[in-house]
């Protein structure tokens, strides 16, 4: 188990999630994790504003992800929730804003006192979407606890 094993929760571990864009998914995340209250009310702007702004979209080499997430002062506990959308959902890539369409979101609940973490979050995925048997695996698995342990124990 790594370090960041104790950022994924069961509960936070959503497949086969039904919405029909980019706002409509954020709204759901934020919903299930304002439930927890792992985020601020101002949770939901911020992370559409932060989105704008700056897209999270990455193709990598075997799968296309994207890595939402608002600024600190947004978020009560460190988390990231994992997104898997029954249909493609359209976002812009970091750095290029091109549209990209991906059903594989990873929404990254930085604080202040971790945010050194979102550049290694960000190395760590782009490591793990770029290995083959990872990205395989992660493919085949339907079930939320499965999807749990296997995060816990590779990520």
């Amino acid at each position: 188990m790594s370090d960041y094993s104790k950022l994924f929760d069961k509960e936070l571990i959503f497949l086969n999630l039904d919405a029909s864009n980019r706002n409509e998914l954020f709204k759901k995340v934020y919903e299930k994790l304002a439930e927890k209250g792992l985020v601020k009310e101002s949770y939901l702007d911020a992370l559409t504003k932060r989105e704008d702004e700056f897209p999270t979209g990455v193709v990598t080499q075997s799968l296309p992800i994207a890595l939402p997430h608002a600024n600190p002062e947004n978020v009560n506990r460190p988390f990231i929730a994992v997104v898997q959308t029954k249909d493609d959902i359209r976002v812009q890539q970091m750095g290029t804003n091109e549209d990209e369409d991906t059903k594989n979101f990873f929404f990254l609940g930085i604080v202040k006192e971790t945010q050194d973490l979102q550049v290694k979050l960000l190395q760590r995925f782009m490591q793990l979407m770029n290995d083959e048997k990872f990205v395989l695996d992660f493919k085949e698995i339907k079930k939320p606890d499965d999807m749990y342990d296997y995060l816990i124990n590779n990520f």
